[in-house]
């Protein structure tokens, strides 16, 4: 089946980029606010977020991973790879698990209120062909749902109204709905691994701002699910402590 990449340079409304860059700014604030409540000095990391929110603007707009001979992809090596290899690093060192045990599981939960704003955008930039509509809510995609419930669930665990089997419940389901999304925005991404959406591929995601969405709020929408898990499992064994 042939490729379809007449949309690729596409530009959409002002009023989507514009969107999309308040909810990447949104991302940035409630993960700060997190870092915050935790007792951590946010100035280190935000020079690094916006030194990489900067560094992927700058490729992206000079058309780094709109070439699409490579392989594997650029945006998965340069973009994508990076933010991965962090989390995992995170999650297995030593000191990555003694920040994450201070880290809010409330606050953690709130961060996925981005998820609305970001279906907004996709549902808008599927109107200018430049993701396909299955990626979007009237398709296969109900990430949605998790963005809507999660200030909710949030204040719900937070008062006490929600125990831990709930919560851990809730991050099952809307941790299965990003996975969802991930897989079908790279299975229609031009790509050699393409399987969906040839007439009209996944290429938002290769210019700016909207690269931004799998090199840092993808990541770390993400990230919040695995500490959730961390910290709810963990809070697991310290109630039901094994005995010798």
């Amino acid at each position: 089946m042939s490729l379809n990449l007449y949309y690729i340079t596409t530009p959409t409304a002002p009023w989507v980029s514009i969107l999309f860059v308040a909810t990447t700014l949104l991302t940035l604030g409630l993960l700060m606010r997190l870092l915050r409540n935790a007792g951590f000095a946010m100035l280190p990391w935000l020079i690094g977020i916006v030194g990489w929110l900067t560094v992927q603007a700058v490729v992206a707009r000079a058309g780094f991973y709109q070439q699409l001979e490579h392989v594997p992809p650029r945006l998965v090596v340069f973009g994508i790879l990076p933010s991965v290899v962090l989390i995992v690093y995170w999650l297995i060192g030593a000191r990555g698990r003694e920040v994450s045990g201070r880290l809010s599981v409330a606050d953690l939960t709130e961060l996925s209120v981005v998820r609305v704003p970001v279906e907004i955008v996709l549902y808008a930039l599927a109107g200018y062909h430049l993701v396909p509509t299955l990626m979007t809510f009237e398709g296969l995609n109900f990430d949605i749902l998790s963005g809507l419930t999660a200030p909710l669930v949030a204040y719900a665990y937070g008062r006490n109204w929600l125990g831990r089997g709930g919560m851990l419940a809730w991050h099952a389901v809307a941790f299965c709905l990003l996975i969802t999304i991930v897989v079908l925005a790279l299975l229609s991404a031009p790509t050699p691994l393409q399987q969906l959406a040839f007439e009209q591929p996944n290429v938002a995601v290769l210019q700016f701002p909207f690269v931004w969405l799998p090199v840092f709020v993808v990541p770390v929408v993400a990230f919040t699910h695995v500490v959730s898990f961390y910290r709810l499992l963990t809070l697991s064994r310290e109630l039901h402590p094994t005995t010798a």
